[in-house]
């Protein structure tokens, strides 16, 4: 009900002389493509994912395949346990932010900056985090909540309902709203948990996952450089970051324990 009253919210407020100044044919063409953003099927939004990707990765340099970064990175991910059912690809953005994400497709990007911050079992727990959303279908949702987004601002510029091939703009502004979007606490605690859990099934630290998110608490407090990007927003300066690890610690304080 909440998402349905937002989304609303524009049409509500003509009537009260707040958009007088748009006509009524781009509002009728906005709550169009509003209803249509509303209904779009999993196949149009895995379709999305992959377009997104391939528009992401065209924007970003990416690391050769025999450069180190992308050899450390494929030894990390080489036949990783807890993903068995998911179609994951892995490339390395080359840029000196702090920095990963996944996309609904399987995709999942780790920026070099990130690898050079963190050790090998940060960078997999990080790695492990990205696959808890994608195996929660956190990704998809919040891809099909960009869209939705991009769609409410058709009053002032038209996204296509056929979903058959976005265009550059489109892209455009789905990847602003998609940057824009934030996962639940929920989401977050049952991603960590997926990390902790295929962190201990790769024979990593049970530790790994509170020593990055320890670290990216640490970075966000100390360095004013901006190569400090969102991740390290989303992990360190979340209000409930500080919960968020001394969760994960307690989990893996709890397994240390059962292991004696």
């Amino acid at each position: 009900m909440k998402k349905i009253l937002i989304l609303l919210c524009p049409l509500m407020l003509v009537g009260c002389g707040a958009l007088s100044s748009l006509n009524q044919e781009k509002l009728l063409s906005a709550g169009t493509n509003i209803a249509t953003s509303l209904s779009i099927t999993d196949a149009q939004v895995a379709q999305m994912c992959s377009e997104y990707m391939v528009y992401q990765d065209s924007l970003n340099t990416i690391a050769a395949d025999n450069s180190p970064y992308a050899v450390r990175l494929n030894k990390l991910v080489k036949n990783i346990k807890g993903a068995e059912n998911l179609n994951l690809n892995f490339k390395v953005y080359q840029t000196d932010e702090v920095n990963a994400f996944a996309c609904g497709d399987g995709s999942i990007r780790v920026y070099s900056g990130l690898m050079d911050a963190m050790t090998d079992e940060e960078v997999f727990a990080v790695i492990g985090h990205e696959i808890g959303h994608l195996k929660h279908a956190d990704t998809k949702n919040m891809m099909k909540q960009a869209y939705q987004t991009a769609a409410l601002k058709d009053a002032i510029g038209a996204i296509s309902p056929t979903l058959e091939k976005l265009t550059q703009s489109q892209l455009a502004a789905i990847a602003v709203a998609y940057g824009e979007a934030q996962f639940s606490q929920k989401q977050e605690f049952a991603a960590d948990e997926e990390a902790f859990n295929i962190c201990v099934a790769n024979d990593y630290s049970p530790y790994a996952m509170y020593n990055s998110l320890n670290k990216l608490i640490q970075m966000a407090g100390s360095s004013s450089s901006s190569t400090v990007s969102k991740v390290t927003q989303m992990f360190s300066t979340h209000p409930d970051s500080a919960t968020r690890a001394a969760r994960v610690k307690e989990m893996a304080d709890k397994y240390v324990a059962n292991q004696k």
